[in-house]
């Protein structure tokens, strides 16, 4: 069986941008998990805890799920004998 590496990449990025996007907007509305969500923004180059910063980390997450996703779908296709 081979996996369709763009699919998985779209696959990742969207569900990695999307589950940012919910957890920092809500945080961003509301203060709870405020000292989570900058802690594990800080580990994202360029964050801020601020809605320019939101859409930076979501863009980020949605490249880099799509770049994980689609490595590791290749890798797959690779070495599936």
């Amino acid at each position: 069986m081979q996996l369709n590496s763009k699919a998985l990449g779209l696959a990742f990025g969207v569900l990695s941008g999307g589950a940012w996007l919910l957890v920092m907007g809500a945080s961003l509305l509301t203060g709870f998990l405020d000292q989570t969500v900058q802690t594990i923004g800080g580990l994202h180059p360029g964050f801020t805890y601020t809605w320019m910063g939101l859409f930076w980390t979501v863009v980020m997450h949605l490249v880099g799920g799509f770049i994980g996703g689609f490595i590791l779908a290749w890798l797959y296709n690779k070495f599936n004998w």
